[in-house]
């Protein structure tokens, strides 16, 4: 986003939480950065018994922290004259109170379905909402089932939608003909939707001579979670089927190379991987719901038919990797051009760049 910015004349200041990879990035880039200790404006998790210790003291220690970060933030930002406070995320509230005290224009660019996943607002949900009927207060959000989620599509012009920039504008489509396994890309944890998944592969392989292998590319980010979906592939005697792959720097290669990218996650705010499979030539098989349901929408209405195999059901899902399976690749060609097509229209880097540009404008 920054990156497509810049070139408008348009001069960031980021805040991060700490100095690690992206820390880097920027000052490759000559972005001036400023680091802050801070954290999410939500409750700490209440799930095992440390954390149900600890849920206190950490919660306390979220309060004091992010006090004195916008303590911090507030004379920075006047002296570099900021303009507008861009929150990158709707789990932080930082960057809204220092707009509000500097009476310049806040806007938060909501990325999740946060309350759905697992995290709660602090103090309150409604207390989040609140922040948009302040003055000066805007929202980009990256779905229209995000917006709606959020009930900000009531709040007219200071409210937009405007799809993440996954890549730079491609000419050519890759294309294999070698495609000889199925594919999951996305964190380990609940809110990716993998148990449906192993479930559908599991009912697949049962009447499958030689099916196809699951390769599951990934990092950890819920430890019990990936030990339970574990014990399932081994429960079910499918640990020559599936592999995980962690995480994989060279994800363009693994979609290239996949009979189809299976997107599971029921409460997927946009959904980085769906489009980059389809810049990759890559099928998708995606679940028909949130933000991947209006992706796969979007493709619909402007190709006038189909540019991914939808499913809701685990029972679906087999039927569809059986199908997929035992019919040759060219048999599905016709949904990767069109996804190709799709998705060079509507999620390019160049793209998602103008709009914000022209929201900032509007803005100020």
């Amino acid at each position: 986003m920054l990156d497509g910015l810049l070139p408008y004349g348009v001069k960031p200041h980021v805040i991060l939480p700490d100095r690690g990879g992206v820390f880097h990035e920027l000052n490759n880039r000559h972005i001036p950065t400023l680091v802050l200790t801070y954290r999410p404006s939500a409750y700490p998790h209440f799930r095992t018994w440390k954390e149900r210790i600890l849920f206190i003291p950490r919660l306390l220690a979220r309060i004091i922290v992010n006090r004195r970060a916008s303590r911090a933030l507030l004379p920075y930002c006047m002296e570099h004259g900021i303009k507008i406070v861009h929150t990158n995320t709707g789990t932080l509230r930082v960057g809204y109170d220092v707009a509000h005290k500097m009476g310049v224009p806040h806007l938060y660019h909501i990325r999740e379905f946060a309350d759905l996943i697992g995290w709660h607002y602090f103090p309150t949900k409604k207390s989040f909402l609140k922040q948009f009927e302040a003055n000066r207060s805007y929202s980009i959000c990256v779905t229209r089932a995000v917006q709606q989620h959020y009930a900000l599509e009531e709040k007219g012009k200071s409210s937009r939608v405007i799809y993440d920039g996954v890549f730079h504008v491609k000419d050519v489509m890759p294309s294999l003909s070698e495609k000889n396994y199925f594919l999951f890309a996305g964190r380990i944890q609940p809110a990716k939707g993998l148990e449906q998944l192993l479930q559908a592969y599991q009912s697949y392989v049962t009447g499958m001579e030689n099916p196809l292998p699951l390769k599951v590319a990934g990092s950890i980010a819920d430890g019990a979670y990936y030990q339970s979906q574990m014990d399932f592939v081994r429960e079910n005697r499918l640990t020559e089927n599936v592999e995980f792959l962690g995480h994989c720097d060279d994800l363009s290669k693994w979609m290239q190379a996949a009979r189809a990218l299976i997107i599971s996650s029921p409460f997927e705010g946009f959904g980085f991987c769906m489009p980059e499979a389809m810049c990759q030539g890559c099928l998708v098989i995606g679940r028909n719901t949130s933000g991947t349901k209006e992706q796969m929408d979007n493709g619909l209405a402007m190709e006038g038919k189909e540019i991914a195999l939808r499913y809701e059901t685990c029972e679906q899902l087999a039927a569809i990797l059986s199908e997929v399976a035992t019919h040759p690749v060219q048999c599905y060609d016709d949904y990767t051009q069109r996804a190709f097509r799709v998705v060079n229209h509507f999620y390019t880097q160049e793209t998602n760049a103008k709009e914000i540009y022209h929201f900032y404008k509007d803005i100020i």
